[in-house]
């Protein structure tokens, strides 16, 4: 993408941006939803700048944080233990966020669907308009549960919100409609090239993304029922869902997919411009050594949830070095000091309450003291035009293979196949070879069915705890954890890529997550100073305030888990999508954990009767 195209884009969205929907209390007299015609190839390469600046952290300013600071805490990617993200509050930064879909994202596409929707000439590139449409509000609605819908963006500050039903059945027809209206042999319907900064106007690309992200979005709440049973209206929702997956396996099997990683979907970080610069290289890679030891609290460090899956001590991932530059492991002053290279950050160093630590015990992280001692995110991953990417093949392959697991659909290859398929897309994607793959494949607890062996060579059996000595593990059963295995290399699949990845441990709850032993008593929790990852993100306070009526009518009516019609808008509330969080069961006896603290952490979602 062209620095003046950039720039340009940048100019409009600066303009756009002066009436965003919740810039504040002034621009309520001036109708900030109103949208006024422009011409689309003007206007439509703001809403992927806009998407990348607020999901990917790009830009200058707030922005910045969103990906590595939120969703990296919330994916169990990436650590950081400063601020208010690791404490799972309502962050501040929930105004941004919406404001860069909801105002940002959104108006552009508005735009050219309300005033091209019937010209003649421009069908193609209004069905461009309603795939991103669509994709932003799948991301919207993921985040946080009901949003206005049908009355987006319609000129009024008190535009009323849809149920997260209504949202997700739109979003699915709307893309169906769109890939089906578009005319891939047109020569003169699409953007230019120029102008268009996602897929450069590729039609056939453009239908093949629409497809995936109508797949992504089915399966989220091809479960609804299972998960939530007491809500029995959900099992219409879900069995549409659930046709849907089949329906778009179908199409994947006729080539109307991506077949490999060359067709990736990604955006791309550019330096030469303030919007879509890669916020990590100049936290990472320009932030001198001094400033790094300041700011060490604030600074992302792969996450100890991770690295318990990865590192050579545990199934030695055939990606590890890409994913992750180890540490030196040493330095410091603290008493007993242990090398460890591959120590991955907890979201807090908290304990639970009345947690003893055990005669001897010596913390794995004492010795931990400057940027350098820890392992630090890969070099590919911190590059000033990195791609952000937003929907991949081994995605694809993990999707397959837990329809098939599920029964959701019955064609293609069998859900082992396409298990071992995800993983081979998956590390060969980031140039690992054939044979280090087969061996991870066939290594005990990554092979199909068979147990994690902690005995295997190389291995070292704490390594597959928690730094605490037992409240969550990697380790994995035989086939009754297949579809768990499924589900943890789908999450790894999805690295960088932190926003998939928190819908994804939210929807499934299969892989056990300690939570923040240092989370905020005004985050939206009902007590306690622990919680799990947060379900979702409130509304923004700009928005509560602007649209006091409705947002407080999807608070207490059309947020399904608020049974108890809590007028106080919570980050404990699941989405319609969401697995409820079990909790963590007591440590296994004999584990360090155990002799700490022999008892459960239960599920902290207490608003409900």
């Amino acid at each position: 993408m062209k620095r003046q195209y950039l720039s340009l884009f940048a100019g409009i969205i600066a303009l756009l941006t002066m009436n965003a929907c919740t810039d504040g209390f002034e621009e309520i007299n001036t109708n900030p939803n109103r949208i006024t015609a422009a011409e689309p190839e003007f206007i439509f390469g703001l809403s992927p700048v806009s998407t990348l600046r607020t999901i990917g952290g790009a830009g200058d300013g707030a922005s910045r944080a969103n990906n590595w600071f939120i969703f990296g805490n919330y994916s169990q990617f990436w650590s950081v233990i400063g601020g208010s993200a690791p404490q799972y509050s309502a962050d501040g930064e929930s105004d941004n966020l919406w404001n860069g879909l909801y105002s940002n994202s959104l108006k552009p596409l508005f735009n050219i669907i309300n005033n091209y929707g019937n010209t003649p000439g421009y069908n193609n590139r209004v069905a461009m308009a309603k795939i991103w449409r669509s994709y932003v509000f799948s991301i919207l609605v993921g985040m946080y549960g009901p949003i206005p819908y049908t009355e987006a963006c319609n000129g009024e500050v008190a535009a009323s919100y849809d149920k997260e039903e209504d949202i997700y059945q739109g979003i699915l027809n709307e893309l169906k409609t769109a890939y089906e209206a578009i005319n891939v042999n047109s020569t003169s319907d699409k953007y230019p090239v120029t102008a268009e900064p996602f897929l450069k106007s590729d039609l056939e690309r453009w239908a093949q993304f629409a497809h995936c992200i109508r797949l992504r979005t089915a399966m989220r709440i091809a479960d609804c029922d299972v998960k939530n049973p007491d809500k029995t209206w959900l099992v219409k929702l879900a069995d549409m869902a659930k046709a849907v997956v089949a329906e778009e396996l179908d199409n994947a099997e006729n080539n109307m997919l991506i077949k490999n990683n060359s067709g990736n979907f990604f955006l791309t970080f550019d330096n030469n411009d303030l919007n879509t610069r890669n916020p990590l290289f100049f936290i990472l890679e320009q932030m001198v050594a001094d400033e790094k030891a300041r700011q060490l609290a604030n600074l992302p460090i792969p996450h100890e949830s991770l690295l318990m899956w990865i590192k050579p001590t545990t199934y030695n991932d055939p990606v590890l070095s890409v994913y992750i530059k180890e540490g030196d492991g040493k330095s410091g002053t603290r008493p007993n000091p242990k090398t460890n290279k591959y120590a991955g950050r907890p979201n807090s160093f908290g304990v639970p309450t009345d947690y003893q630590y055990t005669a001897g015990w010596s913390s794995p992280y004492g010795n931990l003291s400057a940027y350098a001692n820890w392992p630090t995110i890969g070099e590919s991953f911190l590059v000033s035009d990195a791609k952000y990417c937003v929907f991949s093949y081994p995605e694809l392959c993990f999707i397959r293979a837990e329809a098939r697991l599920k029964g959701y659909w019955t064609k293609g290859k069998t859900a082992q196949e396409y298990y071992y398929e995800g993983i081979d897309a998956r590390c060969l994607r980031y140039g690992a070879t054939q044979a280090s793959i087969n061996t991870y494949k066939d290594f005990p607890g990554i092979k199909w069915s068979v147990p994690t062996d902690t005995a295997s060579a190389n291995v070292v059996a704490s390594e597959f705890m928690d730094y605490l000595g037992g409240f969550t593990n990697s380790l994995l059963g035989g086939e009754e954890d297949n579809l768990k295995r499924i589900v943890v290399q789908h999450w790894l699949s999805l690295y960088g890529q932190n926003i998939d990845a928190w819908t994804l441990i939210r929807r499934t709850q299969l892989i056990p997550f300690k939570p923040s032993f240092n989370a905020s008593q005004d985050g939206g929790y009902v007590r306690g100073t622990w919680a799990y990852i947060c379900e979702r993100l409130t509304y923004p306070g700009s928005e509560r305030n602007i649209n006091t009526k409705e947002t407080q009518k999807a608070i207490q009516e059309y947020l399904y888990d608020n049974t108890l019609h809590d007028i106080q808008d919570r980050v404990t509330f699941r989405l319609i999508f969401a697995a409820d969080n079990p909790g963590l069961p007591a440590p296994p006896v004999g584990s360090v954990a155990y002799a700490a603290f022999p008892y459960p952490l239960p599920n902290q979602a207490l608003n409900r009767k």
